[in-house]
């Protein structure tokens, strides 16, 4: 007898692949991205717009989370299926733009604030013991009071970026949520929450502003100004021609009426 040829084993299609953790091998539960046996993450809702690294993420204090490979701020999607859109990785670039330039400017304003309270403190004590003029006296505490002027133009600024950072990171979920539902459907408060791993308050804050871009964008265009229609020119009767007036007829209708 003839012995059955020997089959190749069938290759693992992709929903299979996607099904199972890249790392540990274990099945993934249904519907999720990060693995619950090991952590590791999966999918392209867990790449990372900043190294394009597919990493899960860590809570940060500042920036709610981060890249586990860059640091970079990062939005928490434990889900399959969804693919963070071109609005959403841009709004988490203009997060890592600010926070970057937070960084910058506090160290520097921190640093310059206080080299210039030292400056103020060695002019003090320079003018009381030497007593000089009224004008070198002043121009002392003007030269060190530069860095101390400095120093606080830095921190404000360091402000500014931390209020468009969290202004960016607030958008960057409000878009998340659009990409997610636009794939699930509306999704009620308690999965926000496990989709987006975000406290009740945080996910309650995201769907009023998502309701509130929803409703804008669904809004009629405003319009400029109001203008009226056209009106089409009234017919403008033609007067009586001189011989149709004394014509045999005109004169005849004239007798008769």
């Amino acid at each position: 007898m003839l012995e059955p040829a020997a089959m190749a084993p069938v290759a693992r299609t992709e929903l299979d692949l996607a099904a199972t953790c890249r790392n540990c091998g274990q099945a993934l539960a249904a519907g999720r991205a990060i693995c619950q046996n090991c952590g590791a993450a999966h999918g392209a809702a867990n790449r990372c717009p900043h190294c394009d690294a597919v990493a899960d993420v860590e809570r940060h204090a500042a920036l709610g989370f981060r890249c586990l490979v860059c640091g970079g701020p990062r939005i928490a999607l434990d889900i399959q299926g969804v693919e963070p859109s071109v609005r959403t990785n841009e709004a988490l670039r203009s997060a890592g733009r600010e926070q970057t330039q937070h960084v910058m400017f506090s160290a520097a304003g921190f640093a310059l604030v206080g080299m210039g309270t030292l400056a103020v403190l060695v002019a003090t004590l320079a003018v009381l013991a030497t007593s000089p003029g009224a004008l070198l006296a002043v121009a002392a505490f003007a030269a060190s009071a530069v860095p101390l002027v400095t120093g606080a133009f830095a921190l404000s600024r360091a402000a500014k970026a931390r209020k468009n950072r969290g202004d960016a990171i607030l958008r960057a979920r409000v878009s998340a949520l659009g990409d997610v539902q636009a794939v699930t459907g509306v999704l009620p408060a308690p999965r926000v929450t496990e989709v987006l791993r975000l406290s009740t308050e945080a996910a309650e804050l995201v769907l009023a502003e998502a309701s509130i871009a929803s409703y804008l964008n669904e809004g009629p265009a405003p319009r400029v100004r109001v203008e009226e229609p056209d009106r089409a020119p009234e017919p403008v009767e033609a007067p009586p021609n001189e011989a149709t007036a004394h014509s045999p007829v005109a004169q005849r209708g004239k007798t008769e009426s």
